[in-house]
């Protein structure tokens, strides 16, 4: 079981030609309303991708709720440890994409959401695997102790986070610890990606990625450090990218896949998804993510 904790938001995207150069009216040629969020897009890519899959998040009792909740149903997604909190609004986010597949992201939280304290009751058994994002960031402190301390594999989304010694223990902890750009660039402000990577490796002594979009995914491992290129494609929507990239990842290693081959695997899922909009639905199936594979390279690079 891929057990996928932290963000759900109900997305609204605004689709337009081009970004002005400076704030002004401009025309959207659609409008949609998607799930959203890493942690459970996530425990959908896990899903498409034929492996079973659990989310746990907090929702409010909203209508945004019950449609995000349906999205779950209709993929048959067990949620039973999430959390709905009442007199609440669900997280939501506004998104408006260009036709080159950028975005410009505004996301909102309920302040009863980011104040619930209650953590559910987890059961950290040794055939289950953990994706975790930092949006609930007590629930994946303790997930990432837990996990660690049972020998479990829990793969950490750092990206949108304030540091803090919750990220440097979660860090610590899981198993794999993956960054954004960004996210690497918050917690060390090395101008040098490479030299954060080998500085957070040498503080942990063990795997340490860094997801660089387009430019693919670099990381360090015994040492040597690592790049997996991806293949020049037509980007259609980037939305959401990172998050299936983080579950793809997450359902290789509960195969028993070796670092490189879960990097492989994921970056040609999310290359895929790329390709296509349409948000989870757009998320690539098992049988054409095996066939692109053959495009990715992986080198070692010292």
């Amino acid at each position: 079981m891929i057990i996928c904790a932290g963000s759900i938001f109900a997305d609204y995207i605004s689709k337009i030609d081009k970004f002005p150069k400076k704030p002004i009216k401009v025309l959207s040629s659609g409008i949609d309303r998607r799930l959203g969020g890493s942690a459970a897009v996530s425990a959908f890519t896990a899903k498409k991708l034929g492996f079973n899959s659990k989310f746990i998040g907090k929702f409010g009792d909203d209508d945004s709720s019950i449609f995000l909740r349906n999205e779950f149903k209709k993929f048959s997604i067990n949620i039973d440890k999430s959390i709905i909190i009442k007199n609440c609004q669900s997280s939501q986010s506004f998104v408006i994409e260009d036709t080159k597949g950028e975005r410009l992201l505004a996301a909102y939280n309920d302040p009863k959401l980011l104040k619930y304290k209650k953590l559910p009751t987890l059961e950290f058994r040794k055939k289950d695997i953990y994706s975790i994002d930092m949006r609930w960031i007590n629930l994946a402190t303790k997930i990432a102790i837990n996990s660690k301390e049972k020998n479990i594999k829990c793969v950490a989304d750092l990206d949108n986070f304030k540091n803090s010694s919750s990220i440097s223990k979660i860090i610590k902890n899981a198993s794999h610890p993956i960054f954004s750009e960004e996210g690497l660039k918050t917690y060390k402000k090395n101008k040098n990606f490479e030299s954060a990577l080998f500085q957070i490796f040498n503080e942990t002594k063990k795997f340490v990625a860094v997801t660089m979009g387009s430019r693919g995914v670099y990381w360090v491992e015994n040492n040597s450090l690592y790049h997996c290129k991806v293949p020049k494609v037509k980007t259609v929507e980037t939305n959401c990218a990172g998050d299936v990239f983080h579950g793809a990842f997450a359902s290789a290693l509960s195969q028993n896949n070796s670092n490189s081959e879960s990097i492989l695997f994921a970056a040609a899922t999310a290359t895929l998804k790329c390709m296509k909009t349409g948000g989870i639905y757009s998320i690539p199936k098992m049988s054409i993510v095996k066939k692109f594979i053959k495009k990715l390279k992986i080198t070692k690079i010292k």
